[in-house]
Order: C-alpha cells, then structure tokens, then sequence
C-alpha cells in the first residue's frame, strides 16, 4: 500500500542553493519505500537563484502547491541600487521572529487545505530551515491531527550564523520549544546536533532521528583520477560572517611567495553566489559564481583536491552542509578547514577521504603542499573506504525517513 506525506518544504525545485537537495532527494526516492509526497512550497519568483536541472529530481506525479511568500528579501538589488543594503538587512534580522518567511507561512494555510482534502495525506512533514515551515507543521498538526514529522537540517536558537538582536534568541528558543514538544518526532543531520535537540527538547534520544544529508550517484559518480594542467582546488558553496576563507588564502598566498608552488601551477576555484566578495580577484583564484548542479559536477571532476571551510565553535560543530557527501562521492580528496570537534572532520577521517586541519594557515598550507607534491608526481594517491561512504547516498537517506515515517504511524 502506497502512503503519502505532505510535505512543507519552501526550498523546493526549481529554487537553487543548499537547502533544496534534501527535500528533492526525498521525494525523489520516497516512492521506492512505499511513500508519495505532496508538497507545499514558495513560487519561482520567491528565490533569489534557479536551478532547473534539480527539476528532473522529482516525479512526474508528484502533486506541488506554491505560495507567493513576498519576502523581503526579493528587494536587495533595489536596494543595493540605493545603496541602502545594511537598512534592509537590520529590517530582515528585524524579522527573525522565527524569520522573514512567516507570512508565507501563514498565506500557505490555504494551499495546505486543499492539498489535505485532494491528497488525504497520512502524515505532514515540515523541514528547516525557514523555521516557519515548523509553525506551519505545527499548525496542520492541530488543525487536522496528522502525525507530524520536524526535521531540522540547521540549528534554530542556537544557530551561530544568526545575528539575533537582543531578545530575539530566548523568543526563538521558546518557539522552538513547542515545536519540538508537539513533532511526534523530530529529525536532524548529524550527531552533534542530536544532542543539542534532545537537551533543547527534554525528549528521549529515541524521539530523535539522524539521518544525514548524502549524495545522489546520479549527479556524483566516483569519477576517474583526475587529469589537469594545473593544480587544481575547488570549493562550492557560499561564505558568510561566520564562515570565512581568510586563513585558506593566507596559506595560498604564503606558498606562492615562499616559492613553494609556481603561481601558473595552481588553480583555485570558487563556486558560489557570494564568494566574490570574500576572494581576491587575482591569480591564482578564478570566481566561476552560482553554478547550476550539473556543472558543478564537471567541475569536480576537473578538481585535484576539494575544500570544505567550516567555522570553528562548539555550536557550528555539527552543522555542515550536503555539498561534504558529494565530495566524498566524488573519488576526490577532500581539505577540511573547521575544529577538531567538528562532525565533518571525524566522518572524513573515518572514512580516509582526506584531511582535517585548524584554521592555522601553516597547517593549512602543509597539507596543500603534500597534495600539491603528490600532483607534481603523477601520484593519485586515494584510497577511501567506499562502504562507509555508500552509506550516505540520497537513496539509502530515504530509505530510513520511511522508517520514521512508519514507525509514527503505528
């Protein structure tokens, strides 16, 4: 017998960036463990990128309900124009009661109905962030008395990232609260922040699921040994207040002017939206922007070594993104930046798919000499544990949210 899961999911194809994939694989793979998925989500028009080639992600049946969110945030450029991005960005923090998606939390009632009376879901799954995709699970949970499922793929009040004014975090933590007393259960990305739901919410580990974000072998095949020009790095993904490449570069900048590696002999590539504004523009760092997902293959696949940047603290030490699976699907070393307690780094190690280092840009530039030496002699010296790595793909991840899916059902 096939179920079907409601899903309030606002980061959903054809939207870009980090929080779409989960989402899709889900639906993607679902159907193979007995489930469909209906979901409601924003319009095209309420994300900043696209990516039409995660559209292929999801089935041809699958019922999608899309709500205009008018989010604030769709004004930047105009803004920007104005030079008046700092006021938008204190109006958006502003906002963050839980964020600046709330409203379309609220205007997604009616498309939830519809979708309740039309697909007669067994259950509702909600997943962050925006946060306010939990209010509005909350809210169909009591409306309508479907079990109800909240899966947190970042930290809500203790998020490092997010510039609470003061105040914001104990409103948001009392928020976050009653949504993870009400979820029939609750669902995160990695152990460190298990832990740190199971303490917020008093409940038993057992009414706490990891399962982690993976990799679809469909867009990450292990791929032949690489064969480039140049020494070739590449990291994908965005920077932010927190996360920073300062040391990463220092470390470049130090082997180039140490004399250690000819700066025609490296190339350093960054994929990402923002990345510009936090990377020099000069050899040897080349700015590629947003890269669809397929492209972001073709340029793992011209990449020697890939870089994860990762911020230091106790809290941010579980939370990272996708983009790490892909890379140890990629048959490429992979260089972590982060703490020695970060979730991350121990998954890369136990899986001898690379190399864990501090923000200390000479421990940095060590390990990209020895990859950089190994390059220079026609060495490609990998050998990763694939089984433990097969354990995180896209549909294996799927697999074990039916699990949850079933086990609240009975």
């Amino acid at each position: 017998m096939t179920r079907t899961a409601l899903f309030l999911a606002y980061h959903f194809p054809p939207a870009g960036g980090p929080g779409v994939q989960r989402s899709a694989k889900f639906v993607k793979y679902l159907p193979a463990f007995g489930w469909r998925t209906a979901v409601v989500t924003a319009t095209e028009q309420d994300h900043p990128v696209l990516d039409r080639t995660l559209e292929r992600d999801i089935p041809a049946q699958t019922p999608v309900y899309r709500v205009r969110a008018h989010d604030i945030q769709m004004l930047r450029p105009q803004f920007e124009r104005l030079r008046l991005g700092k006021l938008l960005s204190a109006i958006n923090v502003a906002l963050y009661l839980p964020d600046s998606h709330r409203l379309w939390a609220f205007l997604a009632r009616g498309a939830v109905r519809r979708a309740v009376a039309a697909e007669k879901p067994d259950l509702v799954y909600s997943t962050s962030a925006p946060f306010s995709a939990h209010l509005l699970g909350h809210w169909v949970h009591k409306t309508f008395g479907l079990p109800w499922v909240a899966d947190f793929r970042d930290p809500w009040s203790e998020d490092d990232l997010l510039p609470y004014y003061p105040g914001y975090r104990a409103l948001n933590r009392a928020m976050e609260r009653r949504v993870l007393a009400a979820a029939d259960h609750i669902i995160t990305v990695s152990e460190p922040l298990v832990e740190m739901f199971a303490r917020l919410s008093g409940r038993p580990r057992q009414d706490i699921a990891l399962i982690e974000n993976g990799y679809d072998e469909d867009d990450a095949p292990a791929l032949p040994p690489p064969q480039t020009e140049r020494f070739t790095i590449t990291y994908t993904g965005e920077f932010s207040r927190i996360r920073l490449p300062d040391t990463f570069i220092a470390a470049v900048d130090r082997l180039i002017q140490g004399g250690e590696i000819p700066v025609d002999e490296l190339r350093v590539a960054f994929a990402g939206k923002n990345t510009a504004r936090f990377v020099p523009d000069r050899p040897p760092f080349e700015q590629l922007g947003y890269l669809d997902h397929t492209s972001l293959g073709d340029l793992r696949r011209a990449s020697d070594l890939l870089l994860l940047i990762q911020h230091d603290s106790y809290r941010g030490r579980g939370n990272f993104g996708g983009k790490f699976y892909e890379y140890l699907g990629s048959n490429r070393p992979t260089l972590a930046i982060t703490g020695p307690d970060n979730a991350a780094a121990a998954r890369l190690t136990a899986a001898r798919a690379g190399t864990a280092v501090s923000h200390d840009p000479a421990e940095i530039a060590a390990a990209i000499l020895g990859y950089y030496r190994q390059w220079k002699q026609g060495v490609f010296d990998y050998a990763p544990d694939w089984d433990l790595i097969r354990q995180s793909t896209r549909r294996t991840q799927a697999g074990s949210l039916a699990d949850v899916f079933e086990s609240v059902l009975r």
